[in-house]
Parts: structure tokens; sequence; C-alpha cells
């Protein structure tokens, strides 16, 4: 036998070991990790989580609270502010002021009127605040007729 050829054959008997060997070392790994129950790390895991997703929440619903409460102190603060504001400027003028909001007390004053309709028309047309206006004759039809 040369030397070459027995290179080669050493050469391929040895990928053929070294592929069986890892193969089996493969399946050895996988059995191993499937022997082992994943259903309790998975279960600490879901339940670490569900801890985490708590305190979240917890801390969304106190940040909530906190946020409410201050705005109901400034909203209480503000209806002092305007209340010092009103008094301390009765003192200084002869003028009496309302508690209530000028806009509020003049709108019930003002007279309504329904709108005017002020488009160019004929006098036998309609307006634009007409019910009718924009309507068509429902004998006109939308569809044209189709024939064979």
């Amino acid at each position: 036998m040369n030397l070459e050829e027995f290179n080669v054959i050493v050469f391929i008997t040895g990928i053929i070991v070294g592929a069986i060997a890892t193969y089996s070392i493969k399946n050895l790994l996988t059995k191993s990790n499937i022997k082992q129950p994943d259903t309790t790390s998975n279960l600490v895991t879901m339940k670490s989580l569900q801890q985490e997703l708590d305190n979240k929440q917890v801390i969304i619903d106190n940040f909530f609270a906190d946020s409410n409460e201050q705005i109901l102190m400034v909203e209480k603060r503000l209806a002092e502010l305007k209340s010092n504001l009103a008094s301390n400027a009765s003192q200084l003028s002869n003028v009496k002021m309302d508690s209530a909001p000028a806009s509020q007390a003049n709108d019930e004053n003002i007279p309504t009127e329904p709108p005017r309709d002020y488009a160019l028309k004929q006098a036998q047309d309609q307006g634009m605040l007409s019910e009718a206006f924009g309507l068509k004759d429902s004998e006109i039809e939308l569809e044209p007729k189709r024939s064979i």
C-alpha cells in the first residue's frame, strides 16, 4: 500500500468518526435538555413577568391618582385666586363685580334670530337655507336604462 493511499483512508475514516461523534453528542445534549423540566423555568419566568406587570400597574395607578389630586388642588386654588381677585378689585374700585363670569350673563340677554339667506336668487328660486335646496325630483332616474 502506498503512503498516499493510507493518508486518504485515514482522512476519510477521521471524517466519518468525527461526524458520528458529533451527531451522538448532539443527540445526548438535546435529550438532556428535553429531560429537564422547562415548565418550572417557564413558570418562574411567567410568575416574575406577572409580578413585574402588577408592580408597573400599581405605579401607573398611583401616578393617575396623584395627578388627579394635584389637578383638584390646582382647580381649588384657581377658584380661590379668582374670588380673591374679585374681592380685591371691588375694594379698589366703586364698581360692583359679580362672581359669575360676564360672558354667561351677557349671553342670556341677546335675542337670537334664525340665519338669513343672502344668496343671489330669483323670486321663485329656493335659497340655500331652504329645506329642499339641492334635492332633485324623483322622476329623474339615477341609472341609465339597460337593454339587451
